[in-house]
């Protein structure tokens, strides 16, 4: 059932805010739609109460004026009751306050891809929860991709494009657009993608529009390369690296130190002497929460790590206060040290992450002490990520078992 009702408000006067039926009042209008009311909004006409007939919903009178005025409130329900048939012609559900927001302009008519993205990212930016804000790269990386679909858009001259029109073949064509003309790959192409397809969700939870259009998009992601540990030898060349240029050493001692005690660049970066190192036993940990696992409120345990003596000697070369080096910086100077030292791993930061568990493993430290120390939450984890046995404790363990034949003859 839909309806739409005029009603009247009068001024009000006196500390009880009682009405004053002697003074013009102000004529608003109200949406029913199956018996749920939209607010009430003013159609900025008003009316003395002898002159209004509640009845018939008109103002009684012959002038102009009076008859200006009851075409006015007759355009006003006609051009409602359209709107409501317009909408309920392509969205589920159409609600009375969402008619009344359409009609004053608080809300499109037909949500475009570029007021939806906007609306989306109001709400991460602005979240009911703080501990769900968004960090800055993520938001960054957001940003950018309502600046592509944008870009698109305007390429395919359809800036004001609705939602309901950007269908599975426009997002293949989007995929192509980026593919062209930034040269992105399936990874890069895939997340752009599932940022508008999580927009156009968002809008039709909102009841914004009827479907999701390319909830059915392919988002194919090429599969991860796995770092590979630095093996012993390698280990080694970088330990007795020295450079001339104090950049280039700095990052080499920063990256054994990565090597020797399993941290993430974040963590390393967050690294503090003073707080992070605790002594148990005589013997000298670091302890520390892992930035990563921080999401969304969500505070796990502390890992405690056993301060290696390579770890030690870089802590003691810089009086505990290490080399604060961005991620960049560090990277490309990373993988200019292993070049010259005669690594020829693609290496990342994770690389050298995962030279600390396959060490430690390696050296017969129990799987259930690396995961601990790595901070895995299972140890199935550390059992995918740390199962590579070096050379060299291969060969020392054929020589434990042949020194034991020996020794038994």
């Amino acid at each position: 059932m839909f309806d739409v009702h005029f009603q009247l408000r009068y001024p009000r006067r006196g500390k009880n805010k009682t009405p004053n039926y002697s003074l013009p009042a102000a004529i608003y209008f109200v949406v029913n739609v199956d018996g749920v009311l939209s607010t009430p909004r003013t159609t900025g006409m008003k009316v003395l109460k002898d002159d209004w007939d509640s009845t018939a919903q008109k103002i009684n009178g012959s002038s102009d004026e009076v008859q200006h005025k009851n075409r006015r409130l007759k355009r006003i329900k006609s051009d409602l009751d359209a709107l409501e048939q317009e909408l309920s012609a392509t969205m589920d559900v159409v609600t009375s306050q969402h008619i009344v927001d359409v009609f004053v302009g608080k809300k499109q008519k037909r949500l475009t891809v570029s007021r939806a993205f906007e609306n989306h990212l109001e709400t991460i930016r602005n979240p009911h929860d703080k501990e769900e804000a968004l960090k800055e790269k993520s938001m960054e990386k957001w940003d950018r991709s309502k600046e592509l679909v944008e870009e698109f858009l305007k390429s395919i001259k359809m800036e004001n494009l609705p939602v309901i029109h950007f269908t599975l073949p426009l997002a293949e064509k989007y995929r192509k657009f980026m593919v062209k003309k930034y040269k992105f790959g399936k990874d890069h192409t895939s997340r752009n993608l599932s940022y508008l397809r999580t927009v156009f969700q968002e809008a039709k939870k909102d009841g914004e529009v009827p479907n999701n259009p390319i909830y059915d998009v392919e988002l194919p992601r090429s599969r991860p390369k796995k770092p590979e540990p630095l093996t012993l030898l390698e280990l080694q060349r970088l330990i007795d690296f020295r450079a001339k240029d104090i950049w280039l050493q700095q990052s080499a001692d920063a990256a054994i130190f990565m090597c020797f005690t399993g941290l993430d660049h974040c963590d390393y970066m967050n690294f503090d002497a003073d707080r992070h190192i605790i002594t148990i036993d005589n013997v000298k940990i670091i302890r520390m929460v892992r930035q990563k696992m921080c999401r969304k409120g969500y505070r796990p345990e502390p890992v405690e790590i056993p301060i290696l003596p390579e770890a030690m000697a870089v802590l003691n070369k810089y009086n505990g206060y290490l080399p604060k080096i961005k991620y960049n910086t560090i990277l490309d100077q990373v993988r200019q040290i292993m070049s010259m030292i005669r690594v020829t791993k693609n290496i990342s930061m994770k690389n050298l992450r995962k030279t600390c568990g396959t060490y430690l493993l390696n050296k017969g430290v129990r799987m259930e002490v690396v995961r601990d120390v790595m901070g895995h939450e299972t140890i199935a984890i550390t059992e995918k990520i740390n199962t590579i046995v070096y050379p060299e404790t291969i060969i020392n363990l054929f020589r434990h078992l042949y020194i034991g034949k020996m020794l038994m003859r």
